[in-house]
């Protein structure tokens, strides 16, 4: 098995991922995005669009770029944009490695549930710090391993079985923002349960 990004879940099972996985994220992807300060004209990027289930919930007046590698999950995100008429949302494929946008061209930068995914997600936030604004923020919810060692050990342990579904447990999240140039404004799990995080930061003038 490949590295997490390889998965077939991102390829041969788009057509499944809303029905599969959707219904675990959708609900915190909403929640996130509902609570932002958007203004009319600010464009957004979101890293690792997948198959589009978080855009109903950006708001019409901002301009939103999704880009995903994954052309079959994209195919979905495109129906969905033509289906509603969304005007205000282009997609396109793109790596969230190597993102194909000159520094300080985004509002916000967005992302969910897509750094587990890639097998550098340090390299992934640098880019989605580069590419956003100074002063702009970005938005990241993850799952983030345990600073606890033994729920940390744990995780290790079923990280073999994690991998081969599409995504690692071993990421830690001061190995991603750690020296970045970015000012975190929140940073919390959704809930005392939750294993999912909800990161706000805002790049450094």
């Amino acid at each position: 098995m490949g590295e997490p990004h390889e998965s077939r879940i991102y390829s041969d099972l788009a057509h499944l991922y809303d029905s599969v996985f959707g219904r675990a994220f959708v609900d915190h992807e909403h929640e996130v995005l509902e609570s932002l300060p958007f203004r009319p004209g600010h464009r957004v990027l979101e890293v690792g669009v997948g198959t589009g289930i978080s855009l109903d919930a950006y708001p019409p007046y901002v301009h939103v770029t999704g880009v995903d590698p994954s052309a079959k999950m994209l195919a979905h995100a495109i129906d969905k944009t033509r289906e509603n008429g969304w005007g205000h949302i282009d997609l396109r494929e793109g790596d969230a490695l190597e993102l194909d946008f000159p520094d300080n061209s985004f509002d916000w930068v967005t992302s969910f549930h897509v750094m587990t995914v890639v097998p550098d997600a340090r390299q992934m936030f640098a880019e989605m710090v580069r590419v956003c604004k100074p002063g702009g923020r970005i938005v990241v919810v993850s799952h983030f391993a345990s600073a606890k060692p033994l729920l940390y050990l744990l995780g290790t342990i079923v990280n073999p079985v994690t991998k081969m579904l599409g995504w690692t447990t071993r990421l830690r999240w001061p190995d991603v923002l750690n020296g970045q140039k970015i000012k975190v404004e929140r940073h919390e799990r959704f809930s005392r349960w939750s294993v999912h995080y909800v990161v706000v930061a805002r790049k450094e003038a």
